[in-house]
């Protein structure tokens, strides 16, 4: 959305200077009923905007943004001669009861008022910020791409009650920049479907703003996996030292896995912390039980020579430089490709 955050910052300042007159020059009162309640569901138009997205948490299944939403629908019982709008508290007025479902904490920066034009038109703006709850799936960490959805719903009032359609005066969308430096935002969408809290049948009024995001995987990769890859590749060190040089095999295996032990404590703390394994963590595992496979494989070797069976020691290690090599690379293709 074009010039989103200085369209936000002239709608807070005119709020704040138009809000102490208004609101004392307001005798009469609003109608707490929903108005129109005859002729159907009221129409709320809704626009939604995303100015910032400050962090995701995948361990803490969160995110936090801040966000804008406007809604606007129609009161008679509150058309004014004017001139211009007039600013009611919102507990004075009938408005949807805007509650957003999965909050954690949330801190809302606009006052709690109702803007009403002469022809009965209400205004209602918020922006808030603040961390939101969301189940994520991060089986394909580190190349995963989540989808997430900050979510309106109406406190009493069903979708026969209420009704959210997209605003056609103003666009919805995303600020043109973001804070966040590690996800990259694809794309987003509202979407208007009736909540059913869980346990319950019956549905009522919402609206949600939906955007995915896909982590930037190239941090991983170079700072994560590919000295990984080197860790691994050290311990196959060993397939070339004659096997009669026990304690060099063995001592370069020992350093290639307490290398590798060291860099899992490392990297432990930007792993997700979830249940389940990742890609990462398959990768992780599948490297570990190669690394120590190689020192196995040298403490083996070593055995074979000092009992004679040098010749056979050998082709084992010769056999080893393809085997390992081989098995590194479907456990790569497997746990972070297929």
């Amino acid at each position: 959305m074009t010039n989103m955050r200085e369209w936000v910052i002239a709608a807070a300042i005119l709020m704040v200077f138009l809000l102490p007159g208004n609101i004392a020059a307001h005798e009469e009162g609003g109608s707490i009923s929903r108005p129109l309640a005859n002729e159907g569901p009221i129409r709320v138009y809704v626009t939604m905007g995303l100015l910032d997205v400050d962090e995701i948490d995948g361990a803490n299944q969160s995110f936090t943004v801040n966000f804008f939403t406007e809604a606007r629908w129609m009161d008679p019982t509150l058309a004014h001669s004017g001139p211009g709008r007039r600013i009611y508290p919102l507990r004075e007025v009938w408005s949807p009861q805007l509650l957003f479902v999965n909050q954690q904490k949330i801190w809302p920066t606009f006052p709690a008022v109702a803007q009403v034009a002469p022809n009965g038109e209400v205004l209602l703006r918020q922006r808030v910020w603040g961390p939101f709850s969301q189940p994520l799936d991060v089986q394909d960490f580190p190349f995963d791409t989540q989808e997430f959805e900050i979510r309106v719903a109406c406190a009493d009032a069903s979708t026969n009650e209420v009704l959210f359609l997209p605003d056609p005066k103003t666009s919805s969308g995303l600020a043109e920049q973001f804070s966040l430096p590690d996800w990259e935002i694809i794309d987003w969408e509202l979407r208007f479907d009736a909540y059913r809290p869980r346990g319950s049948s019956r549905g009522v009024a919402s609206c949600a703003f939906a955007f995915h995001a896909a982590r930037y995987s190239s941090h991983y990769v170079w700072k994560v996996i590919l000295p990984l890859i080197l860790i691994v590749a050290m311990s196959w060190i060993v397939f070339w030292i004659d096997p009669r040089e026990s304690g060099t095999q063995i001592g370069v295996a020992t350093t290639s896995m307490l290398t590798l032990i060291a860099y899992r404590f490392m990297v432990g703390t930007a792993m997700p912390t979830v249940p389940y394994l990742t890609r990462m963590d398959y990768f992780i595992l599948g490297s570990t039980l190669l690394v120590f496979a190689a020192l196995m494989q040298a403490v083996i070797t070593s055995i074979m020579a000092n009992r004679d069976r040098l010749r056979l020691a050998r082709w084992f290690d010769r056999c080893s430089r393809l085997v390992f090599p081989g098995i590194f690379a479907a456990i790569v293709h497997l746990s972070l490709f297929a």
